[in-house]
């Protein structure tokens, strides 16, 4: 996870030494969207990597699911993106904002794997009844 974002800060600075700037596309995707579009390839990435099977299952098709759920097209996608990388400190904005939603996702997890860790452990305990010798 951390990877993927060091590899695309790595990729925004490098953009950033060029000179040309890039023009604004026409249409283009709002920060708030792309932020989301950046969450879900992020868990995509994840599922695909730990869950194969399970996408494959159900036919999902990462690429095509963004498209569909964001009524977008590849170019659209790919304008956008060419558009942000080309501003290294929005960008970076955006990724931290991405980081910061999925270390909220991995909380939560954690939070309810805890809890249902701690329930396990208090079924396996023996019961104790009322006037038993120690």
């Amino acid at each position: 996870m951390k990877r993927v974002i060091v590899l695309l800060l790595v990729f925004v600075l490098l953009v950033s030494c060029k000179e040309d700037v890039v023009d604004k596309p026409e249409n283009l995707i709002s920060k708030k969207t792309m932020v989301d579009i950046y969450y879900d390839i992020a868990i995509l990435n994840a599922a695909k990597s730990s869950a194969v099977n399970k996408l494959e299952e159900n036919d999902i098709d990462p690429i095509e699911y963004l498209y569909k759920k964001y009524d977008i097209d590849s170019t659209l996608l790919a304008q956008s993106s060419v558009y942000y990388t080309s501003n290294p400190a929005l960008q970076l904005e955006m990724f931290t904002e991405v980081e910061e939603r999925l270390q909220k996702l991995k909380d939560t997890i954690d939070g309810k794997l805890k809890k249902k860790q701690e329930k396990n452990v208090k079924k396996q305990q023996p019961v104790k009844k009322p006037g038993a010798k120690k």
